[in-house]
């Protein structure tokens, strides 16, 4: 109960009283007089406090509103990104199983058993090296598809720093390096596919992350090297 409608109720009170115990006298009547006017001006200060309380409800009443629609926006959930391990097979659904057997860095990336005359790649900047990734993919397609269009690899190094990659694929068992692009891979074959980029040194010495993505049928693959 606020103080002015305490004073009231107070006031109400006395004029009572002197309503049901005091006489009709002089005195009296001025008394009574006096008490009516107080509680008319009661009166009217109450109803001014009352509208005035109205009044802040109201205005408040916009603002609870706007704090209520002011919920903080659910994020969408990030999918997990893919990965492809070392030596682990992957199967790309109707396209393709791929498995990385190797990484490596070198100034001179040779394949696998080298023949007496095989092709061979080697970086010529002194600053520079070859970073490797020797992957064996199955073709799942019904028809032969060229070597080239089947996967594509992007080096990333320290989260920033990205290198791109050429192909090329090994023949003759193993004994030489022939092109991706000319080089078709039928239906239910193996072949291996080396991706090679070339890099700074600081790339191969430096401890920031590294990692390839793999990028085959427009799924992408990261394959963690360090």
């Amino acid at each position: 109960m606020g103080k002015k409608t305490l004073q009231f109720m107070i006031t109400l009170g006395l004029l009572g009283s002197l309503l049901s115990g005091c006489s009709a006298g002089d005195d009296s009547s001025n008394e009574i007089a006096e008490l009516k006017k107080e509680i008319t001006a009661l009166k009217e200060e109450n109803q001014q406090l009352k509208e005035g309380q109205e009044a802040v409800k109201t205005d408040s009443e916009p603002e609870e509103s706007a704090a209520a629609s002011e919920q903080p926006e659910t994020t969408a959930a990030v999918d997990a990104p893919l990965i492809a391990e070392l030596n682990k097979a992957v199967t790309v659904a109707d396209f393709a199983e791929f498995t990385v057997v190797k990484t490596q860095f070198n100034k001179v990336i040779k394949p696998s058993k080298p023949g007496d005359f095989h092709t061979y790649y080697e970086a010529k900047d002194e600053g520079n090296t070859y970073l490797a990734v020797t992957i064996k993919l199955k073709s799942l397609l019904a028809a032969g598809k060229s070597a080239d269009d089947f996967a594509s690899l992007t080096i990333k190094y320290n989260d920033k720093y990205e290198y791109r990659t050429f192909s090329t694929i090994e023949e003759q068992g193993g004994a030489d390096f022939t092109y991706t692009s000319i080089t078709s891979i039928e239906p239910l074959k193996t072949e291996t596919l080396v991706f090679l980029a070339e890099v700074p040194k600081e790339v191969e010495t430096g401890t920031g992350p590294l990692k390839a993505i793999i990028t085959i049928n427009e799924a992408e693959y990261d394959l963690i090297i360090r």
